[in-house]
């Protein structure tokens, strides 16, 4: 039995992962944090709500096993550029330290196809940036790289929502590498990787399986 931490819950692939987390008869305690509480009651989960960008929040002491990170902004959301660093890098980042302090076994983060931390796009270099510092301050790490993240949103997000649309229509057409995925199999590759015995460091868009939860 594992206790999972996860970042991003809310979210499109952090919803559906804490789904499978607390469903799941190999996870005993979900600890999910984040701004605000979430909409979730179950027994099994335990919400530690605060500043994450603050480093007086990761002076918090938890009992857990593995720290699954889903969090990000986009630029409509976040258009100053450092303040979007500050949450898609600082707080993988920080959360990333503080898994290694505490022993966590190993870390888990949605990052995007084509990161690269010498990029000239700002996204795919912060993006790049991240997975660099992850991997250097934090515990074993299994990086996921997916292309255009397909399913339902909370929010409106209308040049997304366009994108999505005539990514369902293409996706057939598209070469693998580069076609959309499903919010779902995202979290369920995320779950599964999670309590493999053995993982790869990183997993592309194209390797992430339909229906991947086993």
């Amino acid at each position: 039995m594992s206790k999972a931490v996860i970042l991003g819950a809310s979210g499109l692939v952090g919803s559906f992962l804490l789904e499978d987390l607390i469903a799941s008869p190999e996870i005993e305690k979900v600890y999910a944090l984040g701004r605000r509480p979430l909409n979730n009651e179950s027994p099994k989960l335990e919400q530690v709500t605060g500043d994450l960008m603050s480093e007086d929040f990761w002076e918090l002491s938890l009992d857990a096993d593995l720290l699954f990170i889903c969090i990000g902004t986009t630029k409509a959301k976040t258009p100053d550029e450092s303040w979007y660093f500050k949450i898609d890098h600082g707080i993988p980042v920080s959360a990333a330290k503080w898994a290694k302090a505490k022993g966590l076994k190993r870390l888990l983060v949605v990052s995007s196809l084509g990161a690269n931390a010498e990029s000239s796009n700002f996204y795919l270099r912060t993006k790049g940036q991240m997975e660099e510092d992850v991997r250097k301050y934090g515990p074993e790490s299994i990086i996921l790289r997916p292309s255009m993240i397909m399913g339902p949103r909370q929010e409106t997000r209308p040049l997304e929502a366009i994108a999505m649309f005539i990514f369902r229509i293409l996706n057939p057409l598209i070469p693998k590498k580069y076609r959309g995925v499903k919010a779902r199999d995202i979290a369920r590759a995320m779950y599964n990787l999670s309590l493999a015995e053995t993982a790869p460091e990183l997993v592309l868009s194209k390797d992430i399986p339909k229906k991947a939860r086993s």
